[in-house]
C-alpha cells in the first residue's frame, strides 16, 4: 500500500505540482535504484542476523519513508529544495524523490526475509503455493490501496491522508510480528538439505543463476510498468474518473491475488500427483506466461470497461502467478548464502526496471504512447520461459522431501519483545 499510494495520486500530484510524466518516470528509477542497493544490504543482513531482529527494522524503515511524503507541500520543504531559477514543482518534486528513494530502499529487505522464512519452514513442494500466499499480501494491499484512495476522498481528505495514514498503519505490524514469530521459530536447518549435502557445481550453479537473474528481470519489468502507469493510463489515456479507474484497478489486483495462489496450488497438486516437482512449475510457468502475455492487446482494446477490465484481469492473474514459481526456483539456492544471492539477484531486476521506468516515463511524456510499454510487459516473460527451458536441468541436483526433527526449546528460553 506504501507502494501504490504514489500511482493512486499520481494525476493529483501532476495537475496540482508539476508532476509530469517525466518526473515521475525519474521518481519510479530512484525508488527502482535503491531497491537494488536494499536488495543486497538487506540480503547479506538477513543471512547475518536472520529475519526475525531484522524484519521489524525494515518495516519501520518504509513505513516511516511513506509518512514523510505527506511533507511535499510544505513551504519550508519547498524552500529548501527549490532555487529561484527552478521550474515550479521542482522542490516537491525532489522531496518525493527523496522520499521514494528511501521507501524503496527499505521495502528490498522484505523479499530476502520472506524468502528464508519460508524456506525454513516449506519443503520443495509447498513452497510455490506457500510463496503464491506470501505474494497475494502484496497483491492485497494493491486491491485496497484504490479503494482506501476513493474513501479518503469521499470524506473530504487530501492526498496527504493516504500516505501518512497508511504508513502509521504499516508500524502496528512491527508488534505483531515479535507476537508471532517467537525466538527460534526459523532456527536449524530447513525442511531441504542444505547445500553442504547436495553440492552444485560450479557450472550448474552458474547456468541457475542466469536463469533465475533472466526470469527475475523479466518479470520486475512487467509488472512494475502496470503497477507504477495503470492508473496514470486510465485515467489520462481512456479518461477515466478517479472512481471508474479504481474499480478497475482493483479488479486487476483481485485478479492477480487469484492467479498467484491458483499458479502455486497447481504445482503443489500437480506434485502430489506424482509429476516431479520442476515439471509442474515448467507448466504452469507456461501458461501463466500465455496470459500475460495478453497485455500485448491492451492498447488496441479501446476504453470501453466491459471490455479492458477482463483482459487487465487475465494480464494480472499471469504476471503476479509467474512470481512463486521464480521464489521456489530462488529457495533451491544454497541456503547458508540465499538471502545474500537473492537480494543479487534483485538488485539486477530492480536496476532493469529503474532504467526501464525512466525511459517508458521520457517516452510518454514526449508521445502520449503507452503501446510500447505494453509490449513489452505481456512478451518479457516467454523470455524467461525460454531460458528455463534450455538451462535448467532439475536431476543435477534433486531435493528430497525429508522435514527435520524440530529441536524443542530450553526450558529456560523466554519469549519476549
Amino acid at each position: 500500500m506504501d507502494r501504490q499510494a504514489l500511482s493512486e495520486t499520481s494525476t493529483e500530484l501532476k495537475r496540482t505540482y508539476s508532476l509530469d510524466d517525466g518526473r515521475y518516470g525519474q521518481i519510479e528509477q530512484g525508488f527502482s535504484y535503491a531497491f537494488a542497493l536494499g536488495s543486497i544490504v538487506f540480503g547479506w543482513l538477513a543471512d547475518r542476523f536472520g529475519p526475525r531482529r531484522l524484519y521489524p527494522i525494515i518495516l519501520a524503515g518504509w513505513s516511516l519513508a511513506g509518512v514523510a511524503v505527506t511533507f511535499a507541500a510544505s513551504e519550508t520543504v519547498i524552500a529548501w529544495l527549490e532555487g529561484p531559477s527552478d521550474e515550479p514543482g521542482t522542490g516537491t518534486f525532489r522531496w518525493l524523490l527523496i522520499c521514494r528513494t528511501v521507501l524503496g530502499l527499505f521495502e528490498a529487505g522484505h523479499w530476502p526475509c520472506a524468502l528464508i522464512t519460508a524456506r525454513q519452514i516449506l519443503t520443495a513442494s509447498e513452497r510455490p503455493f506457500g510463496n503464491a500466499l506470501l505474494q497475494s499480501g502484496a497483491s492485497l494491499g494493491a486491491v485496497l490501496t484504490p479503494l482506501y484512495v476513493l474513501l479518503v476522498r469521499s470524506f473530504g481528505g487530501s492526498w496527504q491522508v493516504v500516505f501518512w495514514t497508511i504508513g502509521l498503519t504499516g508500524l502496528l505490524w512491527i508488534p505483531l510480528w515479535f507476537f508471532l514469530v517467537r525466538r527460534g521459530d526459523l532456527d536449524g536447518p530447513p525442511p531441504v538439505p542444505a547445500d553442504g549435502e547436495t553440492p552444485l557445481s560450479w557450472s550448474v550453479f552458474i547456468r541457475r543463476l542466469v536463469v533465475l537473474l533472466v526470469i527475475v528481470s523479466v518479470l520486475g519489468v512487467s509488472w512494475q510498468f502496470i503497477r507504477a502507469w495503470l492508473p496514470k493510463f486510465l485515467k489520462e489515456y481512456h479518461l477515466y474518473t478517479d472512481r471508474e479507474s479504481a474499480w478497475v484497478v482493483a479488479g486487476y489486483y483481485i485478479a492477480a491475488d487469484i492467479g498467484c495462489i491458483i499458479c502455486g496450488f497447481s504445482v503443489k497438486v500437480l506434485a502430489g500427483r506424482g509429476l516431479r516437482v520442476h515439471s509442474g512449475r515448467l507448466a504452469v510457468f507456461a501458461i501463466w506466461s500465455g496470459l500475460t502475455a495478453l497485455a500485448t492487446t491492451i492498447p488496441f482494446i479501446g476504453p470501453n470497461p466491459w471490455l479492458l477490465a477482463p483482459v487487465l484481469m487475465l494480464v494480472g492473474a499471469g504476471i503476479l502467478g509467474l512470481h512463486p514459481v521464480y521464489y521456489a526456483l530462488a529457495q533451491e539456492l544454497p541456503a547458508r548464502r540465499m538471502g545474500l544471492i537473492s537480494g543479487c539477484l534483485a538488485a539486477a531486476s530492480w536496476v532493469t526496471v529503474g532504467t526501464v521506468q525512466r525511459m517508458v516515463g521520457d517516452h510518454i511524456n514526449a508521445t502520449g504512447s503507452y503501446t510500447e510499454g505494453f509490449m513489452v510487459a505481456g512478451l518479457a516473460p516467454l523470455l524467461g520461459l525460454f531460458v528455463l527451458v534450455v538451462l535448467w536441468s532439475p536431476g543435477e541436483n534433486p531435493e528430497p522431501e525429508a522435514r527435520p526433527e524440530k529441536k524443542p526449546k530450553p526450558e529456560t528460553e523466554t519469549d519476549g519483545l
